[in-house]
C-alpha cells in the first residue's frame, strides 16, 4: 500500500554536537552532490540524525534547497527491479524499496550482497522478524558511472546516479542523498511505502529523512535502517535526551513512546504505555517512565532505559513494538478474499485466528480454516444464510484496544 512518511527533527546546537565528539568540518563547496536550483540560492535548514559506530545518536543541521523540483523523467534511467522478499500483491503488503548509489554496472553483484545483508539484519529484529510475511522488499539496480560516493575520503568527488555524499552539513559520517532522484528510481518498483538508499562504501555512516541512508558495505550500518523505520513506519520518537533543551514545559507529545507524564499520573489517567508498566521489556529492564527523551533532558519521559530509538543495536521496547505492529497493519492487509467463502492470510504470523460464523453463530469446526465447507449449510435449512469470517491477530504484543481494532478484518457473503 502506498503511503508517505517523514521523521520530524527539531534543532540541535553546534555546541552540543562538539560536546558529543562529532567531527565538524567546513561544509563542502557546492557540487553535483549538492545541487542548487537554477536561478535561486534559497536554502532551508533541516536536522538529520547522525549515527556513531558506538550506537549513540545525535542530530546535525544541514542546508538543502528551499524548494526541490522534480528532475525530468528522462534523466532517470530505466532500472531492473528484483524482488528480495515477495509475499504477494503490493496493494496488500508493506513495500520497502532499496536503491543504491556508487555501484557501477560491474558491481551490481556487490550491491545485491549489500542489500541482502541489510534485509537479513532488519528482519532479525522484532517485530520485523515475526511479521516478515506482511512485507515485500524490492531492489532497484541503480547504475552509476563511477564507484563510490563523494567525500569518501573528504575532497573526493565521483559521478553517481543519486549524488550521495559524506560530510553532509559538515559532519563526517552524515551520509546524504538526492531524495528526488532516489524516489524517482524507487517508483520503478511495483509499489513504494518506504525508500532506503545504500551507498557503495565500507565507511560507517547514514542519515534519516524522507529517504533513509546507510553504508551498504559496513556491517554495523544496518542498525541505522532499523532505527529509521521506527520513525517512518511506526511514527516513534527519538528517545535520546540531547539536542533540544533542558526542561520541556510544553503539551503532551503525539508519539506513542514519549510523554510528559510520570508513572503515577500515567497509570491513574490510563494513558500512553500504562498497560505495560512494570513489565519486562526486550531491550532490558522493565517498562517505567525514564526522564529524558525526544531531545530534552527533563520533562519528557521514555518507556525504557535504552531501546533502539535511543541507541543503535538495541531492541524496540514494548510500547515501541506495539506501535510498530499496529503500523504494519495500517499499511498491509491482515487478510484478503479472492473468491466467495475463502480468505487468504499471511503465512508465518502464528497468532492469526480465523473464525467462521453462519447467521451469527460460530462454526467451531471451521476455526482456523481458510475455506468454508459449503456442505455445512445443508444442516441449517433451506433459504439464504449469512456467512462471515473474521481474521484477527491474537498477539499479546498489542494491548491497546484502539490499536487492536486494526488487527482484524471481516468478510461476509449471503449464500
Amino acid at each position: 500500500m502506498t503511503t508517505t512518511g517523514r521523521s520530524l527533527r527539531p534543532g540541535l546546537a553546534l555546541a552540543t554536537m562538539a560536546a558529543l565528539g562529532l567531527t565538524l568540518l567546513p561544509a563542502p563547496a557546492a557540487s553535483a552532490a549538492e545541487p542548487v536550483p537554477a536561478g535561486s540560492h534559497a536554502v532551508k535548514t533541516e536536522l538529520r540524525e547522525v549515527f556513531s559506530p558506538d550506537g549513540t545518536i545525535t542530530r546535525a543541521p544541514i542546508s538543502v534547497p528551499a524548494t526541490e523540483s522534480q528532475a525530468p523523467a528522462s534523466e532517470v534511467a530505466a532500472a531492473a527491479v528484483t524482488p528480495i522478499i515477495n509475499n504477494g500483491d503490493p496493494a496488500t503488503h508493506l513495500d520497502l524499496v532499496i536503491v543504491g548509489d556508487g555501484y557501477t554496472s560491474t558491481q551490481l553483484g556487490t550491491y545485491d550482497s549489500h542489500v541482502r545483508s541489510k534485509v537479513d539484519e532488519l528482519f532479525a529484529v522484532e517485530p520485523f522478524a515475526s511479521y516478515k510475511s506482511l512485507f515485500n522488499v524490492w531492489k532497484v539496480d541503480v547504475v552509476s558511472q563511477q564507484s563510490g560516493v563523494d567525500h569518501d575520503p573528504y575532497g573526493t568527488y565521483r559521478t553517481t546516479a543519486l549524488d550521495m555524499y559524506f560530510h553532509c552539513g559538515g559532519t563526517a559520517r552524515l551520509l546524504c542523498v538526492n531524495e528526488t532522484k532516489a524516489n524517482q528510481y524507487a517508483r520503478q518498483a511495483p509499489d513504494v511505502d518506504q525508500v532506503v538508499a545504500l551507498a557503495n562504501t565500507t565507511t560507517y555512516g547514514g542519515a534519516g529523512g524522507g529517504v533513509a541512508t546507510a553504508s551498504g558495505g559496513n556491517a554495523s550500518a544496518g542498525q541505522i535502517v532499523v532505527h529509521e523505520l521506527g520513525h517512518s513506519i511506526g511514527g516513534l520518537a527519538d528517545e535520546y535526551d540531547y539536542g533540544g533543551g533542558t526542561n520541556y514545559t510544553g503539551a503532551e507529545l503525539r508519539e506513542a513512546n514519549a510523554s510528559i507524564h510520570q508513572r503515577s499520573t500515567m497509570v491513574s489517567r490510563q494513558t500512553k504505555w500504562w498497560r505495560w508498566m512494570g513489565q519486562s521489556t526486550p531491550d532490558g529492564g522493565v517498562i517505567d517512565t525514564f526522564n529524558g527523551c525526544r531531545y530534552y533532558t527533563n520533562g519528557i519521559y521514555r518507556p525504557s532505559s535504552n531501546s533502539i530509538m535511543r541507541t543503535l543495536g538495541r531492541q524496540f521496547n514494548l510500547p515501541g513494538r506495539e506501535q510498530m505492529i499496529a503500523s504494519f497493519y495500517a499499511k498491509a492487509t491482515i487478510a484478503v478474499s479472492e473468491k466467495p467463502l475463502s480468505v487468504v492470510v499471511p503465512e508465518g504470523v502464528g497468532t492469526l485466528v480465523v473464525t467462521w460464523r453462519v447467521d451469527g453463530e460460530v462454526v467451531a469446526s471451521m476455526t482456523g480454516r481458510s475455506d468454508f465447507d459449503r456442505g455445512l449449510l445443508g444442516a441449517r435449512g433451506a433459504g439464504s444464510h449469512r456467512v462471515t469470517v473474521t481474521v484477527t491477530d491474537g498477539t499479546d504484543w498489542v494491548r491497546d484496544p484502539a490499536l487492536r481494532k486494526g488487527l482484524s478484518a471481516t468478510f461476509a457473503w449471503t449464500v
